[in-house]
């Protein structure tokens, strides 16, 4: 899914348009609202979050279509060119969208979004991560990721939980969706386990080729904590021709694809996040 990074150029709005939908919204032919205007966001009221646990005082809030938190000192993610950061990204900002970030860090941080009812493309997603500046994926032994979040989805709800892996400058995208309410089912070209070692239990992985775009999607069903071997699955995608030998790594990172909240305000939290690489 093409769409804004922490550090990439903003796309022009046809581009990213005319990519939405491809990766499994609620219908495989999907198509975006009228971009909204640049008016002022409203602020979200009587948010679910109320509901939650508070976070820590001076915790960062915006609610701005290009805000940011951070960056952050979080030694949990290693390895990365830059401390990170937790970005807003409503990079396809329809009409009648409402969303809100709020961050203690990289491990604790929170959305709550209003999408219209019946949307079927992806307009944001907010996400934290890292950089790694070209690296080849040849150095590393070791790349795995843990998480633990709550999408608190409704039957009106499409979104899903993912990884947004991009590889050789940008020209190569894999995802790995963990956790996924209403999005439409897309045909597996593989199956593969991954697992059983550095703590990443073995699961399977169903692969879903999209030409630019690459997805690995849990076959088990939605899961709200866990953890991945992101090196295995891209070290597969390799060695069965699916990207390039030599691939080097752009950015890796994960949050939410939202599409609809069915015109309810809806709260996609973070209580864990890490990035363990060597």
């Amino acid at each position: 899914m093409i769409r804004l990074s922490r550090s990439r150029t903003i796309l022009a709005a046809a581009t990213a348009v005319a990519a939405i939908g491809a990766a499994g919204c609620s219908s495989p032919h999907s198509t975006a609202a009228s971009p909204a205007s640049s008016a002022a966001v409203p602020t979200l009221e009587g948010q679910a979050a109320a509901t939650l646990a508070p976070m820590p005082p001076g915790s960062c809030t915006t609610t701005k279509v290009d805000g940011g938190c951070g960056p952050y000192v979080y030694p949990k993610v290693q390895r990365s060119s830059m401390d990170p950061t937790i970005q807003q990204n409503v990079w396809n900002p329809i009409s009648g969208w409402h969303q809100t970030l709020t961050a203690a860090n990289p491990g604790n941080w929170r959305i709550t979004a209003n999408m219209p009812a019946g949307n079927t493309a992806v307009v944001s997603y907010p996400n934290t991560g890292a950089q790694y500046d070209e690296d080849p994926v040849s150095k590393y032994r070791r790349i795995t990721s843990s998480f633990s979040e709550n999408m608190h989805a409704t039957k009106g709800t499409s979104a899903w939980a993912a990884y947004d892996l991009w590889f050789n400058n940008w020209d190569n995208e894999v995802m790995i969706q963990h956790d996924f309410a209403g999005n439409a089912p897309c045909p597996f070209v593989a199956k593969q386990a991954f697992g059983g070692s550095n703590g990443v239990p073995r699961q399977t992985w169903g692969l879903c080729n999209f030409g630019d775009e690459l997805v690995w999607k849990l076959t088990g069903g939605s899961q709200h904590k866990g953890s991945v071997d992101i090196l295995a699955m891209v070290t597969w995608l390799e060695t069965h021709h699916y990207m390039k030998a030599k691939s080097t790594i752009t950015d890796l990172s994960y949050g939410w694809e939202i599409c609809s909240t069915g015109g309810k305000n809806e709260t996609f939290q973070v209580s864990s996040f890490s990035i363990t690489a060597s």
